[in-house]
């Protein structure tokens, strides 16, 4: 298998050079930064018993308007727990 560079040209004709070590050094550590605070600030996920009960309220708020739905939110909360006690034992 052969391999050959080709020369890169703008639309107006003239070559088109690749940005300098220094500028892609600099930001791929500040896109490394950016990504190691918004870990940081990343709230973290609620517990099963707190996300099954907010599961049941959120089913009761909808059971007069749209009731399949609370039906989906309170199976959601059902697996859940079923899923917590089986990882438990």
């Amino acid at each position: 298998m052969n391999s050959s560079t080709l020369p890169l040209r703008g639309s107006n004709g003239l070559s088109v050079e690749p940005p300098a070590p220094a500028l892609a050094d600099f930001l791929a550590r500040l896109i490394l930064r950016v990504q190691s605070l918004g870990s940081i600030l990343r709230m973290p996920a609620p517990g099963v018993p707190e996300a099954t009960a907010e599961l049941l309220r959120l089913a009761q708020a909808y059971e007069a308007t749209q009731p399949s739905y609370a039906a989906d939110l309170r199976a959601a909360a059902t697996m859940g727990e079923q899923h917590s006690a089986t990882t438990a034992r």
